[in-house]
């Protein structure tokens, strides 16, 4: 009965999460991690909500040793709605361990060279192993407009 729970589970999740594979390290407190997302990003246009497909993947760096709130860099990225390729460039993020939480910040450049910042926040789950998987919310802000992105992203520690 548990082991078709189970299985269940895992066949309605797996399709919305995406698998992140540490990148090449030594050190594995400094290690890179690739936190990878899938969702929607939905925009006020016209009076309307329009939601489109959306995604992202950014590499995320381990910063000091703090075990209460660990917090991290991000080093790179890029996110994609609907075709549209937004490059992240940097940002800063920490993890509330006692809420399971995950807060993120980042910004970089939208195709045309205007200014994008991606603003996360989410609960986190273990599923297993090394593997995370987070329910996250955010925003995607850029000279023309927001959107309001629900996204279910995974990360392998």
């Amino acid at each position: 009965m548990a082991a078709a729970i189970t299985a269940a589970v895992l066949a309605v999740a797996v399709p919305f999460v995406a698998y992140a594979a540490p990148a090449a390290s030594n050190d594995p407190v400094q290690g890179t991690r690739n936190l990878i997302a899938r969702g929607t990003a939905t925009e006020n246009v016209n009076g309307e909500n329009v939601t489109t497909p959306a995604n992202f993947t950014l590499t995320l760096e381990r910063t000091g040793t703090n075990t209460t709130i660990p917090k991290f860099n991000v080093i790179s990225g890029s996110v994609n709605i609907d075709g549209t390729t937004y490059t992240i460039t940097s940002g800063h993020g920490g993890v509330l361990r006692g809420r399971h939480a995950i807060l993120l910040q980042a910004q970089g450049m939208g195709p045309d060279g205007q200014t994008a910042t991606l603003k996360l926040a989410g609960r986190y789950f273990w599923m297993g192993g090394h593997l995370f998987v987070a329910r996250m919310a955010g925003l995607l802000q850029t000279g023309s407009g927001k959107e309001v992105l629900l996204m279910r992203a995974a990360i392998r520690i």
